[in-house]
């Protein structure tokens, strides 16, 4: 296959920072994978267009710039893979992808539905399943190419246990599936689309299995039953792109976090 590996390290708005630090070393985990595999690759790294940015205007930003490198690499029959410091890259990679045509399989503990109206952190980077469906930051989505809004129904959430009461509301109004985890019941596409998308924030994992960033609650899938949902999710539908963010190597002291990463990739590419 030829991928192309797109880096996005930046972390609310800050490059190299917390998760900023993780596309790095999610790189150096797969690279060799990569190598031994016999796949042609290819890597860019994303850049914010501003010397001083801010959290919501470079979110926004770099989703751009990642919805028309991956638009592009797609045209010219690269498989897109995005490692970034934010999940809500996600909305960029999705775009490029093609909203209309795409669904959205998102694995993460948490809901990534607070909106600027219900959270209660402030963060952006909890807002990316609400930013796809369109229940907020419309205006600023809008600046992406290629977006749409998706039907919540196109957007399977997995793995999620860590959620505040307005978000599994708002869930709940969109009609975003939620399922504990995926084995031959793998979602189905919508009619009219013609691929997935594939997100993972590592955080969905059990933290006995590896720890990958600050919020990692207990529970969660093991490393061998995401990869099961990787492989059920391949026998259903094809594969557009994927993506892995929010993964702190300060948090991974064992490397057993960057090691599930690569063995994530290895079942996405697997031939």
């Amino acid at each position: 296959m030829k991928i192309a590996v797109l880096l996005v390290p930046y972390d609310s708005g800050r490059r190299a920072e917390r998760m900023g630090r993780g596309p790095a070393r999610i790189l150096a985990a797969i690279e060799p994978l990569l190598a031994r595999s016999g796949h042609d690759l290819r890597t860019f790294e994303i850049a914010a267009s501003s010397d001083f940015p801010a959290e919501i205007a470079a979110a926004f930003d770099l989703s751009a710039s990642v919805a028309v490198r991956v638009r592009d690499l797609r045209g010219a029959g690269w498989f897109p893979l995005v490692l970034s410091g934010n999940c809500n890259t996600a909305v960029g990679a999705v775009s490029g992808c093609g909203c209309r045509r795409t669904d959205v399989v998102w694995f993460d503990t948490h809901g990534e539905a607070t909106t600027p109206e219900t959270t209660t952190s402030g963060f952006l980077d909890g807002m990316g399943i609400a930013i796809l469906t369109g229940a907020c930051w419309r205006t600023m989505a809008s600046s992406i190419p290629g977006f749409e809004p998706l039907a919540g129904k196109r957007i399977t959430l997995i793995g999620s246990r860590d959620l505040e009461t307005p978000e599994i509301d708002l869930l709940g109004r969109l009609g975003v599936p939620r399922l504990p985890s995926v084995t031959d019941s793998a979602p189905a596409l919508a009619p009219g689309s013609d691929g997935a998308y594939l997100h993972f924030d590592l955080d969905v994992l059990d933290p006995a299995e590896a720890v990958t960033n600050r919020w990692s609650p207990p529970g969660g899938l093991t490393v061998d039953s995401l990869l099961d949902c990787v492989a059920a999710i391949r026998r259903r539908m094809p594969l557009k792109g994927a993506g892995i963010g929010s993964y702190d190597p300060a948090y991974d002291s064992d490397g057993r976090g960057a090691l599930a990463a690569a063995r994530v990739v290895e079942a996405l590419l697997a031939v």
